[in-house]
Parts: structure tokens; C-alpha cells; sequence
């Protein structure tokens, strides 16, 4: 969904035709009104495939209202003030393209927020556009994980304080309150079961803990159980106490 590079071939899968795959069961999942004035807009350039397909299913345009600059680095490894500054100069949104729109924005996924929350601002601001619906070709994250990837507490995370589901999801009206803390208008994520869709593999045989809480091995369950214990309880509002959580190396060591 975000690391691979488009043209990769991943477990016999194409990862262009896995994204295009995930834009399709967006755009299933569609329920606005959509007219002359409705454009979809890729955030560059992992969300590009599945906001194409999207698109084409829904029949209307996918623009390039975001213009990249190839010169920043990606902005995920970056520390939370870097990124959120680096936004201004990694996209240029064109209001020639955006200005007045209704504007569907397909994101790979959201992890921590600071990119998003900043790249909204940036659409209504500098691109003009009349309305902003975010759109993401990935579950929301309400876990972190532990095999390598850089987010090893759910303090980092941006869902889990508006999981209003026992099971730690969001539902519609949690994603609308997310979507009024970023600043757009409406917010919609694809469901944990069109990744193993999109895939053409069992679920049993993909790792979703990111996306489910459920890891592949005892450790990455128990660092989880811990870290949930350290965690402030989620109220579904956003209103949750946040700290500095220890890292997952501390974790293992308690």
C-alpha cells in the first residue's frame, strides 16, 4: 500500500494492480452526489493507482491537483514538526485544477496524521477547493507494529482516538469526527476485508495486525496487550490524553 514501489511484483502479486484493486472497493463504498464539479485528486504517488480506479468506476475524473516536489524525501520517517513543515513545499496544489470543486483526495493511508492534517489545510487554502472528502485505500491503523516499521506505539497513532467500536475500529460517525480534526469535510476508510479481496489471499495468511490488533506471533501480542494497558482509553472523540509512550524495546524489556 506505501513502501512497495508500483512496479513491483510482491508474493505474485502486482502491486499497481493490488492498489487499483483497493481504489475499486473505494469506490464501492461511495455515497456522495457527484457531478460536473466533482474531480478525484492522488495524493503522489503511492495513492495514485487506486484513486485512477476509483475513479474510472465511478466515472469522473482523476486529476493531478497535487503536484509533487521530487526533491523531499517521504515524509513518514520524517519527526512530527518536519513533516508538517515539509508539506508546504512537498506538494503544490493547483487551484487552476481544484478551485471550486468538489474534491475526493485518495490517501495510501493514514498513520500519525501530521501529513494529512497539514496537506487539508494546503487543498483549501492554496488549492481553493469548495469541499474535501478524504478518501483511504487501507483499514484505519489502530495498532502499531513491531516487526520494523516505524511505529511502535498506539500513542503515535491518530485512529484508536476516535475507535468508537469495541473492537477498536471506527465507525461512520467516528470517521466523521476524524474528518472534522483534519479539517475536511468527510472521511472514508476501506474495511478491514477488502484488503484480503484486493489481494486474492486468504486473510489467514496476511499479517493485518496494523489494521486488526491481532499479531502473526506471541511477542508482537503481548508488546501489543502492553502497550494497550499503557495507553490512555480511547473515547471515540479525540479527546484523549497523550504522552510519550516507551518505545517497543522498553516494552520487551518490562
Amino acid at each position: 500500500m506505501y513502501f512497495a514501489n508500483v512496479a513491483s511484483t510482491l508474493d505474485d502479486r502486482s502491486v499497481y494492480l493490488v492498489r487499483a484493486a483497493l481504489g475499486r472497493e473505494l469506490a464501492r463504498l461511495e455515497t456522495l452526489p457527484l457531478d460536473e464539479d466533482t474531480i478525484v485528486v492522488p495524493v503522489p504517488d503511492t495513492a495514485k493507482a487506486a484513486a485512477d480506479a476509483m475513479a474510472y468506476e465511478l466515472g469522473i475524473p482523476s486529476v493531478e491537483g497535487l503536484m509533487r516536489n521530487r526533491y523531499v524525501g517521504r515524509t513518514f520517517i520524517e519527526g512530527t514538526a518536519d513533516r508538517a513543515a515539509k508539506v508546504h513545499v512537498k506538494f503544490t496544489p493547483l487551484p487552476e485544477v481544484m478551485a471550486g470543486k468538489r474534491v475526493l483526495v485518495v490517501e495510501d493511508s493514514i498513520v500519525r496524521s501530521t501529513t494529512m492534517r497539514a496537506l487539508v489545510s494546503e487543498i483549501r487554502e492554496r488549492g481553493r477547493a469548495r469541499e474535501i472528502h478524504l478518501r483511504v485505500a487501507c483499514p484505519p491503523i489502530i495498532a502499531p507494529c513491531f516487526y520494523g516499521i516505524d511505529m511502535s506505539t498506539r500513542n503515535e497513532l491518530i485512529a484508536p482516538r476516535f475507535a468508537d467500536r469495541p473492537d477498536g475500529t471506527l465507525s461512520p460517525a467516528g470517521q466523521q469526527r476524524l474528518a472534522r480534526e483534519l479539517g475536511a469535510d468527510t472521511l472514508r476508510y476501506l474495511p478491514v476485508e477488502a484488503l484480503a479481496r484486493s489481494l486474492d489471499f486468504p486473510s489467514e495468511r496476511l499479517c493485518l495486525a496494523c489494521v486488526n490488533g491481532q499479531y502473526p506471533t506471541p511477542t508482537g501480542q503481548e508488546l501489543y496487550e502492553l502497550d494497550v494497558r499503557a495507553t490512555p482509553q480511547a473515547n471515540g472523540s479525540g479527546n484523549v490524553r497523550t504522552y510519550e509512550r516507551p518505545r517497543a524495546t522498553e516494552l520487551a524489556a518490562k
